[in-house]
């Protein structure tokens, strides 16, 4: 006679529970309604310049701290901004800084080859890697995805994720220094 596997026995199917995949301890395993909370994907109104460099790295921090929970990865979109000036590549240093001290990390959208280049070049300081930068919104969030713990399974949810548009970023105008 032939035994019946345990499995089989059971009322409800297997599928219809929500596990952690093989391998992953259930704590840190994130489903995509909850990965969506832990990146945040902003867009400057504007294009990034040295004149408006500070207000933007302070509109970021104050949505950063105004996420509730702290994101992981902050993904930002310059795609808007063909050429990074040395002021405003200070200002992205100076922001994956405060990220880092944070504990969260800072991914950028050039899509220009030219600003890409020169960003990843002698202006990046430690705190932004060349893996940080990328050519489209949906590529920084794919990576920002696959860095959280767990395993990166990409489900129909989390294409749904991706392909939404960044979040408006207003950046206030800076005053003229009297």
């Amino acid at each position: 006679m032939q035994s019946v596997h345990s499995l089989f026995l059971r009322r409800s199917p297997i599928w219809k529970k929500s596990a952690s995949p093989p391998g992953v301890a259930a704590s840190t395993w994130l489903p995509a309604s909850q990965a969506s909370q832990w990146v945040l994907c902003l867009r400057p109104a504007c294009r990034l310049s040295a004149d408006n460099a500070d207000a933007l790295v302070a509109a970021v921090d104050a949505r950063v701290r105004a996420a509730e929970p702290s994101p992981c990865s902050v993904v930002l979109d310059l795609s808007a901004t063909p050429v990074l000036h040395d002021g405003a590549a200070a200002a992205l240093d100076t922001l994956a800084d405060l990220l880092q001290h944070s504990h969260a990390t800072l991914r950028l959208v050039l899509p220009g080859s030219g600003a890409r280049a020169a960003f990843s070049g002698e202006s990046a300081n430690a705190a932004m890697c060349t893996d940080a930068v990328h050519a489209s919104a949906r590529a920084a969030m794919l990576a920002a995805y696959a860095a959280l713990p767990g395993a990166a399974l990409v489900t129909p949810a989390l294409r749904e994720l991706v392909a939404q548009p960044p979040e408006p970023l207003p950046v206030p105008e800076q005053s003229a220094p009297h």
